[in-house]
């Protein structure tokens, strides 16, 4: 961790709000579900917020939905291996 980041963490967790999402990353909050992607017809994926910016994650690659329906679902008929890395 460099000092840029480790400033924008402390700026955090002092509460400044306008602290860039791309530096120290984002706070996902749940925010709802879509059908599942994986076509398992009871099963739903997690939508997720940004609590900072607002930025939305619908199972991309590389986001918390993604690797929790790809990665750890327990129902998963093809894990992606490779997504395991990204945690």
């Amino acid at each position: 961790m460099n000092l840029v980041e480790l400033v924008e963490q402390a700026r955090v967790l002092a509460g400044d709000e306008s602290v860039s999402c791309a530096i120290v990353g984002h706070v996902w909050k749940s925010n709802g579900g879509r059908s599942c992607p994986k076509g398992l017809y009871d099963c739903s994926q997690t939508v997720y917020e940004c609590a900072r910016c607002g930025d939305t994650d619908y199972g991309e690659r590389g986001g918390p939905a993604h690797l929790e329906c790809f990665t750890h679902c327990s129902r998963d008929f093809y894990r992606e291996e490779s997504d395991a890395d990204q945690t």
